[in-house]
């Protein structure tokens, strides 16, 4: 397969939004001890890359629908290059969720919080340098 570190490819961020929900869904059955299947929303996702200190990747002004995709190619390309697996990103999503992730307005800063701690993680094995 050939892919390349470009995290604003759409075809790398749709494969991301694939692992990355799937990470998602079995972390958050694994956490609630019953099987579901969630997606990830894009604003959860731009709040990670701010916590991570990753927000820098993506282009400047842009919404979080295109940080968002970003921040999917970033997983993608991690998954890919045998970074980290989609069992140690559930696991660490897991261990990083609160209560707050059923919670109905707090859900998507909770996502948020959960997936920075992975991101940081990501960010560091990448040796992308967060601001």
């Amino acid at each position: 397969m050939r892919y390349e570190r470009d995290f604003t490819d759409k075809g790398l961020a749709k494969f991301g939004d694939s692992l990355l929900n799937f990470a998602f869904s079995l972390a958050l059955s694994e956490y609630l001890g019953r099987p579901t299947g969630e997606r990830v929303p894009n604003a959860s996702l731009s709040i990670a890359l701010e916590m991570s200190g990753l927000r820098k990747l993506a282009p400047p002004r842009s919404d979080k629908h295109a940080r968002g995709d970003v921040a999917e190619a970033i997983f993608a390309y991690a998954w890919l290059e045998g970074i980290i697996t989609i069992d140690e990103a559930a696991r660490i999503i897991r261990e990083n969720l609160s209560e707050d992730v059923t919670h109905f307005t707090r859900k998507k800063e909770a996502i948020g919080k959960a997936l920075a701690v992975l991101y940081r993680e990501i960010g560091k094995r990448l040796e992308l340098e967060a601001r």
